[in-house]
């Protein structure tokens, strides 16, 4: 039997082989079908992937166009409502209260507002008027103070806003008030008298950091990113420490006025605090 066996395996070797060989074809194929299946769906989730990512970033940048256009029109529609709803001012006040032959356009940026040199006329209001992240202020400003306030916030030192633009009417209100707390005397030497506030301006603004505002803002990171930067974007700390005598107010470490990069850069390289010493006009108590 075992003779059979050997002659009928070595009679059909051959068919052996061929089915050896068709399984391994088998199993060639079998597995290069999948290595190909697999192969697609890859190249398939990629490209979704790179699709999702493509309407991802469409949405996004169709987002922020929005979102710059709701802003301008925004800030058009303040420009609009200030204009509208504020009265002219009238021209009839005397000049007797400003005695200063220089810097004394209340629509300029180099004008000069102290005790001595008041707002002609008293009721002048900015016809520019824009209101820009909490602050209502002259667009020659806004701009400008927007740019501080983004580099701030960048930095991580960001602020917020007590008080910008004051109107006339608003001051005289403001200014009773403090008379109310203080008295005359107590109110003359840190709140201003209707038609001699910077506020009236629109180029002056009262900083805070948080719910730290006014004198409290001096301890805080905040001050001290702003007395490094705030020149390189034209604003300056109005009323210093130690200057009351030339300024006429006790130092106010929140309140930034804006007189432009080229005056605020050269007056903190040339270590002049005060708008008084720079300009060469007085200053000082009423």
């Amino acid at each position: 039997m075992a003779h059979n066996l050997k002659r009928f395996i070595e009679k059909h070797l051959h068919l052996l082989g061929i089915v050896i060989a068709l399984l391994v074809i088998t199993a060639v194929y079998i597995t290069s079908y999948i290595i190909y299946q697999n192969q697609a769906i890859s190249a398939t989730d990629q490209a979704t992937q790179a699709n999702e990512k493509s309407t991802e970033a469409l949405l996004a940048k169709i987002k922020q166009e929005k979102a710059t256009a709701a802003a301008a029109a925004q800030k058009k529609t303040t420009q609009a409502t200030v204009a509208s709803t504020t009265p002219a001012p009238t021209q009839s006040v005397a000049t007797s209260c400003n005695t200063s032959t220089s810097h004394n356009d209340p629509s300029a940026i180099d004008v000069l507002v102290n005790k001595k040199h008041c707002i002609v006329p008293l009721s002048f209001y900015p016809s520019d008027l824009v209101n820009i992240d909490g602050a209502t202020l002259s667009a020659k400003a806004a701009d400008s103070f927007d740019q501080m306030f983004m580099a701030a916030t960048a930095a991580g030192q960001p602020f917020g806003v007590s008080s910008s633009y004051r109107s006339y009417t608003t001051q005289v209100t403001t200014y009773n008030y403090w008379i109310s707390v203080s008295g005359q005397a107590g109110a003359d030497t840190y709140s201003a008298r209707p038609g001699y506030s910077e506020h009236q301006t629109g180029l002056a603004v009262d900083v805070k950091a948080g719910s730290c505002t006014l004198s409290c803002f001096i301890s805080t990171t905040q001050y001290n990113w702003l007395q490094t930067h705030a020149a390189d974007y034209g604003f300056i700390q109005r009323y210093p420490d130690g200057k009351q005598s030339i300024t006429g107010y006790e130092t106010e470490e929140w309140h930034y006025r804006y007189v432009g990069a080229a005056v605020a850069q050269d007056m903190k390289m040339r270590g002049i605090s005060t708008l008084e010493e720079y300009w060469g006009l007085s200053g000082g108590d009423y």
